[in-house]
């Protein structure tokens, strides 16, 4: 599933407003899709209500702040501190990681017995490829899940019973942070084709303050080039003021 849930930059989001304007609504709708899609075996249904929870989380980010789309405050953490410390940082790459514990989770959701999901090896190919080197700090979400970190920090053991209502709310948090890297690749995919170069961090910081708008990425892209160039202008007009100082 995760070659499926690639990130293309060609699928734009597009803000629907719900019918209801009332947030706990639109929050349980969410969470029931989300139960269906978890508890679904792989086939088509499970990707249309995958498409169903992604579109569901896109309204919910187009309505709250940015303090309120995460349930845990350590998936805002991750993502924002992969952006601060890993030079090769994309949202494309972020988004491969969040999806790949989704994976984690859905496993654990629907087969909770199974012996093989309650450790999870960091140091196997398929945790540092396609988590460790995306995300730093991932462990963070596992531990929500209930799992706990070996003293050796190479080993999540899951210890104890599987709590469904935690592990939901994880993947409900990492689709949340796929959908908004997949916002965020837009908006540099915009970007870049105005030839127009901005940093991961400036597009973060734009959201992190503009979250709670219905602009789609294009005209957000808009909204930053305008921001960029007002800088700049800002920033020769304050290098002429130091001129004429100077004389």
């Amino acid at each position: 599933m995760a070659n499926a849930m690639r990130y293309d930059h060609q699928q734009h989001h597009q803000y629907i407003p719900p019918q209801q304007t009332d947030l706990q609504v639109l929050w349980r709708d969410t969470m029931h899709v989300l139960w269906q899609f978890l508890d679904s075996e792989e086939s088509m249904k499970k990707v249309d209500l995958r498409k169903q929870v992604e579109e569901l989380i896109y309204q919910y980010i187009c309505e709250v702040p940015h303090s309120r789309i995460f349930v845990f405050p350590n998936t805002i953490n991750v993502l924002k501190s992969s952006i601060e410390k890993y030079d090769d940082f994309s949202a494309y790459k972020a988004a491969i990681g969040f999806e790949a514990i989704n994976q984690y989770a859905n496993n654990l959701f629907t087969k909770p017995w199974r012996k093989e999901y309650k450790t999870i090896k960091m140091y196997s190919g398929f945790y540092k490829h396609e988590i460790a080197s995306n995300l730093n700090g991932a462990e963070s979400l596992f531990e929500e899940m209930g799992y706990r970190l070996s003293d050796d920090k190479q080993t999540l053991v899951l210890d104890g019973p599987v709590c469904p209502d935690r592990v939901t709310s994880i993947s409900r948090d990492v689709i949340a942070a796929y959908v908004e890297c997949q916002v965020m690749g837009e908006i540099f995919a915009e970007l870049s084709n105005k030839r127009i170069t901005v940093s991961w961090r400036d597009i973060y910081n734009f959201r992190e303050h503009n979250t709670c708008m219905r602009q789609s990425p294009h005209e957000m892209a808009v909204l930053i080039q305008e921001l960029i160039q007002k800088n700049h202008l800002s920033r020769r007009k304050g290098k002429y003021r130091n001129q004429m100082q100077i004389i």
